[in-house]
């Protein structure tokens, strides 16, 4: 399996981030993981595998799911006409409101063991998620940033209040998680540069074998599988919202050659760049 730590930075304007998915035939999200809490809403359709933690999920219209932090989470849609959305919770956010935030974990799909109160709290929070959502896709959303801001703060306190339960005990990457934040961290911010396994081992006083296996152990895939992974992902943003040419999409996101990106590029999306940016473009 291949998956990758994500960097989740919030709104400038407000503490969460925000994805409204609309029907992409795209529908693949590769597994990966980040500390930051993140909700998703089916809105309308239904999604045929959300994976967390190796938990196979297939969600309905109204379904809400929670991944906590450092959960290893992927999507697989196989309808065309899912509406979903994701509101990202940044940890520093959350930990500065849920000072015990580290000893819960929020869980939403016991629904059969839901008291009452919960199952009533249930669909409030799905008031508030769709009451977020149209304000969001409103004209106007920027002035209303103080009624945002106050439908994230009911959302939070719902979770906290009435769907928190103690974390279990889970040793993975409890010691070596922030090593590995850290260099999926640099290697996010290096895209563009020189990232050779030898030179990055060095940068964290880690041999190249050490690195290697370390990698491997605690997300699953090879830390190059990873680097060409982030590369696609930088590559495919500036095709879909940039107007920028594609020798200089090689070198931004650090591909030696065009040949070397348009392999890399076809191996994971089936088809070139050209073609993908003609169908996708935002």
């Amino acid at each position: 399996m291949r998956y990758h730590h994500e960097i989740i930075e919030p709104d400038r304007e407000l503490p969460v981030f925000y994805i409204f998915h609309n029907e992409r035939k795209d529908s693949g999200v590769l597994a990966h993981w980040h500390k930051s809490l993140e909700i998703s809403y089916t809105m309308s359709g239904k999604i045929s595998a959300f994976t967390i933690d190796g938990t196979v999920h297939e969600t309905n219209t109204g379904d809400i799911l929670v991944i906590n932090s450092n959960a290893v989470h992927s999507i697989w849609d196989d309808h065309n006409h899912t509406k979903a959305l994701s509101l990202i919770f940044p940890y520093d956010f959350i930990k500065a409101e849920i000072p015990d935030y580290d000893k819960k974990s929020f869980l939403l799909t016991n629904r059969i063991a839901f008291t009452d109160l919960q199952k009533e709290k249930l669909d409030e929070l799905r008031g508030l998620l769709d009451r977020y959502f149209v304000v969001m896709e409103s004209e106007g959303a920027e002035k209303k940033r103080l009624l945002l801001k106050g439908l994230i703060y009911q959302i939070l306190y719902l979770l906290d209040a009435h769907f928190s339960v103690p974390k279990t005990d889970n040793k993975r990457g409890v010691v070596s998680l922030p090593l590995i934040a850290a260099i999926t961290e640099y290697i996010d911010g290096n895209l563009d540069k020189d990232l050779a396994l030898d030179k990055l081992a060095a940068s964290f006083h880690l041999s190249y074998t050490h690195l290697c296996r370390l990698f491997k152990k605690e997300t699953g895939s090879t830390i190059h599988n990873h680097i060409v992974e982030q590369r696609l992902n930088k590559a495919v943003k500036l095709l879909m919202f940039t107007d920028k040419n594609i020798r200089y999409i090689v070198d931004a996101c650090g591909f030696p050659n065009q040949k070397s990106f348009s392999s890399a590029f076809k191996h994971k999306y089936g088809m070139t760049p050209k073609r993908y940016r003609d169908e996708n473009k935002a």
